[in-house]
């Protein structure tokens, strides 16, 4: 890291210059993420400020200069004010006391920073810089996790995001001494950083620190004796490439079903997959109950898929018309559990949703009448299973004309 390049783009930036105009305060910092951010060279279209005059005045000053909105989150003493404006978004934050304090109250030395707007000085207490050219994350002060345990997640979720940055062994011992505390904080702000986790470019390696250090057993027990953290790895891996490297069905249904490797050591993974047992640490960790149910049961067809997908057509086939919109997540899982094995099925995967498309478009062979017609049947769920059962044939490649559809329905008639 070039700290002298680093400043002299702080100091170069309109955006900067444009925000401490807007706010007309002397006493208007940058810090966290966004400063880190900016120091490690890194885009970022966040700023992250601390004021130290009427924050609220600012965050109206700053929605108004930038054509945005404004909004508060949280309550007092803990309320962030909020500007959002196209692609920016501008968290602001109430300094309480004097400066020192704040940077005290900080999780990681690299997020504790100050750089006063709009050319500094650069205010570093507690060696942040030293940490970050070093690639290394340290906890500001052990009491820091007590306060707020949610930071033992983002301690992890920052392996997982910002991949040149390491653990101290000192901040691993620390987070898994803290990790019991996880079980009272609210279980939106667990997802939140289980989802920024798993989306990394390194969210292999974050799972696998979360697994040494036991920050998942008080969230989900079954990961206390799991012996196959590095195959969910794995799978974690192939996923955030999936959902962050190109845009489609398949990278949508990745991004979908990645919270399933949070639930899998519950779920029986990797000898089976029950699906009940897989909803319930799901709902611990923050995901509403039909979120949970949807993914969960994508993993199920996933793993039926991953037996199937690119060496029996009739059986993938099949297997994508019962799965219907659960189709993308469901290959997005088999691709990433069969690269887990070394298989790489991402054309298969892309083909057999292509083929869906078409197919959902196809007219029936016979209409719902003509079935009941046929079968003899009342308006029930008999004639609904009845029309599964053709399309299912049809999807097989086993009817493909009126002749075959009305064949197929006399031969069940028959049974």
């Amino acid at each position: 890291m070039d700290q002298t390049a680093a400043m002299h783009r702080l100091r170069a930036s309109p955006l900067l210059r444009r925000v401490s105009s807007a706010c007309a305060d002397p006493d208007v910092f940058l810090t966290g993420g966004s400063l880190r951010d900016r120091f490690l060279g890194l885009p970022t279209h966040d700023l992250d400020l601390v004021v130290r005059a009427d924050v609220a005045a600012c965050a109206e000053a700053l929605a108004s200069a930038f054509s945005g909105t404004h909004f508060i989150l949280g309550r007092p003493p803990v309320a962030t004010h909020r500007v959002t404006a196209g692609r920016l978004q501008i968290d602001l934050w109430q300094a309480e006391g004097p400066l020192r304090d704040d940077i005290l109250r900080r999780d990681f030395t690299v997020n504790a920073l100050l750089w006063r707007l709009p050319r500094g000085p650069l205010i570093d207490l507690v060696g942040g810089v030293e940490d970050l050219s070093a690639g290394r994350i340290r906890v500001v002060r052990p009491e820091n996790l007590a306060d707020d345990p949610l930071r033992v997640l983002r301690g992890v979720r920052l392996l997982a995001t910002r991949p040149q940055l390491k653990l101290t062994a000192e901040t691993e011992g620390l987070l898994s001494a803290a990790a019991g505390g996880l079980g009272r904080i609210a279980k939106e702000r667990i997802l939140d950083e289980l989802k920024q986790l798993l989306a990394g470019p390194a969210a292999d390696r974050a799972l696998l620190a979360t697994a040494r250090l036991g920050l998942l057993t008080p969230l989900v027990p079954a990961w206390q004796s799991f012996a196959h953290a590095t195959s969910l790895a794995v799978i974690a891996r192939s996923l955030a490439g999936m959902a962050g490297g190109r845009s489609g069905r398949l990278a949508a249904g990745a991004a979908e079903v990645a919270m399933a490797v949070i639930a899998a050591p519950a779920a029986g993974f990797p000898a089976g997959w029950a699906v009940a047992d897989a909803v319930a640490p799901l709902l611990r960790v923050g995901l509403g109950q039909s979120a949970a149910r949807r993914i969960a049961a994508a993993v199920e067809a996933g793993e039926c898929f991953r037996n199937v997908l690119g060496s029996d057509r009739q059986a993938e086939r099949a297997l994508a018309v019962e799965a219907a919109s659960l189709l993308p997540p469901a290959l997005s899982w088999a691709v990433a559990r069969t690269a887990a094995e070394g298989a790489d099925l991402s054309a298969a995967a892309r083909r057999l949703l292509r083929w869906l498309h078409r197919f959902d478009h196809r007219p029936p062979l016979l209409s719902g009448e003509e079935i009941a017609s046929v079968l003899r049947l009342p308006p029930d769920a008999r004639r609904a299973e009845a029309v599964s059962a053709l399309r299912l044939a049809q999807a097989r490649g086993e009817a493909r004309s009126r002749p075959e559809a009305l064949a197929f329905l006399r031969s069940r008639r028959s049974r």
